[in-house]
């Protein structure tokens, strides 16, 4: 279903002009850092599909397989860090949280800088230290498969940003694995990509819990990531515009028995930095054109307190 609307076609997908031209320029944009033969982070694209009206029933239906066939052993460094992380008797949720906490805190456990090169197996990403959010979300992604979770991944285009969602206890979660957020619904079921695109404002009700796994990867305000003023900016960044009403929103599946299909070099600089400074300028007049909001394009216009469930009172 929706072959002919996959991958570089997925704009077939989007009726707004400007959200289409978006999508047209993130696709340059990863063109121009990867390069049109870029390896995995560039072939997983194809089999992507736009989350809308249209296509939810199929893609929350049957795109995304339940069975998970991973031959036991064929990845045993990937197993060795589910081993780690799950513990018996524990909840599917309560899983994929210690999964991502460990692909969240993957860039303290390297080998090396996290930004000596691009690219790689996720065993490779493992080992280096891997922060980029395409890279550790095919990991988190490969883990929770490994693990029995369905899981696949989730692109926001024009804002540019890769996450994911996982299946678990019979309800589709969305997990940023990069920040470690998993938020819940009011009634504390994961929030589905969808539900958040319907509710944008489900991240000022999350629980306190939730904050406590967040960790953002940029510091914006102060010295420390978990600056209240750091989780604010997070709070606001996934309300107003990776779950903005324009954006661009897109489900893709990823498996880790499946690694065969692809190929996984390294970079170390832009395949065409004309081509990527290029449509890194125009997909910025183009989210202005969109209504993206100015602290997108500098954190230091930001200021609004931190939000959660309860008591609804400022933080910071």
């Amino acid at each position: 279903m929706f072959e002919r609307e996959r991958g570089r076609n997925q704009t077939a997908l989007i009726e707004d002009p400007l959200t289409r031209r978006g999508v047209e320029l993130w696709l340059e944009r990863v063109l121009g850092f990867y390069g049109e033969q870029g390896g995995v982070d560039i072939e997983v694209i194809d089999g992507q599909i736009i989350l809308n009206a249209r296509t939810k029933d199929y893609l929350y239906g049957d795109f995304t397989p339940r069975a998970i066939p991973y031959v036991a052993g064929s990845r045993p460094l990937l197993e060795a860090v589910v081993r780690e992380c799950v513990r018996p008797g524990t909840t599917q949720r309560e899983q994929a949280l210690a999964l991502m906490r460990r692909v969240r805190d993957n860039r303290d456990r390297g080998l090396a800088s996290p930004n000596l090169f691009y690219g790689g197996t996720e065993e490779e990403l493992l080992k280096r230290g891997a922060i980029m959010c395409n890279e550790v979300s095919r990991l988190f992604a490969c883990l929770c498969q490994i693990a029995g979770m369905p899981a696949r991944l989730h692109g926001a285009h024009i804002s540019g940003h890769m996450m994911t969602e996982v299946l678990m206890d019979g309800s589709w979660g969305w997990i940023d694995p990069m920040k470690g957020m998993a938020p819940v619904t009011d009634a504390n079921q994961p929030a589905s990509v969808w539900d958040l695109m319907q509710e944008p404002k489900l991240f000022e009700r999350q629980p306190a819990g939730f904050w406590d796994d967040v960790r953002p990867v940029a510091v914006a305000f102060g010295t420390e990531e978990r600056d209240p003023r750091n989780l604010a900016l997070a709070m606001a960044s996934f309300r107003d515009f990776y779950f903005h009403p324009r954006e661009a929103q897109a489900l893709g599946n990823y498996f880790a028995w499946d690694s065969a299909r692809y190929t996984y070099p390294w970079i170390i600089r832009p395949a065409d930095a004309t081509r990527l400074g290029e449509a890194r300028h125009q997909e910025a007049l183009n989210r202005q054109k969109l209504g993206w909001p100015a602290f997108y394009h500098n954190a230091q216009l930001f200021d609004e307190p931190l939000r959660m469930r309860g008591d609804q009172r400022a933080r910071g």
